[in-house]
């Protein structure tokens, strides 16, 4: 199931892509070690899309640029992820796979330095981010030509002013400043930060494979957390987990408005290995 599942989402002209670390018995050491859950996702109910929303997980024992190409050989689309270097060397590799990339993580840097009350930038990089998201909130829904024409009369201006802006405070900061290493993120990726203005089914943000794996994410930090799997048999509790959590993800994903975390109600998931 899961492999055709897999088989399907690469067929779709957009999908998510992110992974989380997850704990993996390792016989004979009597302890875990750190395994990975790469995650794909679709949902494209925001753009008025009729694909069902769906997510498949994929068990690795590393975060190599292996696991990706191995995840998303032959696809050809939109991939939406965060600047981690993996998913750059694929599309390096693979002229057919567009990226997009995701402004939660430009937010993130900001959101930790405004917490002291005593970066004006920071600040204010996070009420020009915010701007983009009400013209977002206005147009969620709607089909990807309108929520283009939109975007190009309401966002394009906002970006175009914000990196502008961004560009002048880092020319005024000193070079190793907390603040100046969050200005460079957004400068590095800019392009593929850019890239949801000219095509009205990318995202502003990655916040749909994350509400996926948020789950994982959760029952590995509880007290009560479920077994971790156990590493080797060929790899069989790896593909078991790898199922069952695909099939859990992908009924909360579509059974879950867009806007509110799908797993706020449902609670994390149970990780079976058996």
């Amino acid at each position: 199931m899961v492999q055709r599942l897999h088989e399907i989402l690469l067929t779709s002209p957009r999908l998510f892509a992110d992974e989380t670390t997850m704990p993996v018995l390792d016989p004979g050491r009597g302890q875990t070690k750190k395994g990975y859950a790469w995650t794909l996702a679709r949902d494209d109910r925001p753009w008025g899309g009729t694909d069902p929303p769906a997510v498949v997980f994929h068990y690795a024992p590393g975060r190599g640029a292996e696991h990706p190409k191995a995840l998303l050989a032959d696809y050809q689309g939109i991939l939406q992820c965060d600047g981690y270097a993996a998913y750059k060397t694929l599309a390096a590799a693979n002229e057919g796979i567009t990226l997009a990339f995701c402004w939660s993580h430009v937010r993130r840097e900001f959101i930790e330095l405004a917490k002291g009350r005593t970066a004006p930038i920071a600040t204010e990089t996070l009420q020009r981010i915010a701007a983009l998201y009400a013209v977002e909130a206005e147009i969620r829904g709607k089909p990807p030509e309108t929520r283009q024409a939109v975007r190009q009369a309401r966002s394009r201006p906002l970006v175009e002013a914000l990196f502008a802006w961004l560009e002048e405070q880092l020319a005024r900061l000193p070079g190793g400043s907390p603040t100046a290493k969050a200005i460079r993120y957004p400068l590095n990726h800019r392009e593929g930060l850019c890239r949801f203005l000219d095509d009205g089914r990318i995202e502003l943000d990655t916040n749909v494979v994350e509400r996926a794996i948020r789950p994982v994410c959760l029952s590995r930090k509880m007290p009560c957390s479920p077994p971790a799997m156990t590493a080797g048999r060929g790899g069989v509790r790896q593909r078991r987990w790898s199922g069952r959590a695909s099939s859990m993800a992908s009924i909360r994903s579509a059974t879950s408005p867009t806007s509110s975390p799908a797993w706020s109600t449902a609670g994390p998931m149970t990780v079976l290995t058996k």
